[in-house]
């Protein structure tokens, strides 16, 4: 999904839960949940000199990936939520001073953003998160110089957007789509995820 379009329902999302937040009157049971999701990345990789190596791949941008999290409704419709992704691995060659190297690393992120839930009958929620989140790469070529490389840490933006499916009052069925606007200087990512989320 396109991250514009991503921006806009989420901002949308979360002006709608603003709104509520002052019109709502604040939720009286405890509204903690925890989730846990797994499924697919996809990386945007920056390189000045991308060669394709006699016989070999050029660019692997596909990883598997997992979320854990945990936040709080502080209305209805709007709350806040702590997490850590893993977005698994990526591969490139870069060229460096004539010579193709391989360059290879893991994402991950920890992220603080605010959320907001659009309620669509009694089992069904649309949900968005915006907030900041701390990427990191680990492991990268080791002849690659740093600043060419795929290691590192940044500072960016998440944006997410999912459905909640109630199977009971407690668990939910979820599926999401995260972008991450900077994992590492030339690393960005997104992952399309489905979990459980646990109530209380």
């Amino acid at each position: 999904m396109p991250l514009r379009s991503c921006i806009s329902l989420s901002a949308l999302l979360l002006a709608t839960g603003a709104t509520a937040l002052h019109a709502a009157e604040p939720v009286r049971d405890s509204q903690f949940y925890v989730g846990a999701t797994m499924g697919a990345s996809n990386y945007s990789l920056h390189s000045a000199h991308t060669p394709r190596p006699p016989g070999g791949l050029q660019r692997d941008t596909h990883g598997t990936a997992f979320k854990l999290y945990g936040g709080y409704r502080l209305t209805e419709h709007f709350g806040a939520e702590l997490g850590y992704a893993h977005l698994g691995r990526a591969k490139q060659w870069t060229t460096v001073n004539g010579t193709a190297l391989r360059d290879e690393g893991k994402g991950r992120a920890f992220y603080a953003a605010a959320t907001a839930q659009l309620p669509l009958g009694d089992a069904f929620v649309l949900h968005g998160r915006l907030g900041v989140a701390r990427g990191k790469v680990t492991g990268g070529g080791t002849q690659v110089p740093a600043r060419q490389g795929l290691a590192g840490s940044a500072t960016g933006a998440i944006v997410g957007i999912g459905a909640e499916y109630k199977l009971t009052p407690t668990m939910s069925l979820t599926a999401d789509y995260d972008h991450f606007t900077k994992l590492s200087r030339h690393a960005k990512g997104g992952m399309l995820t489905v979990g459980l989320r646990a109530n209380f």
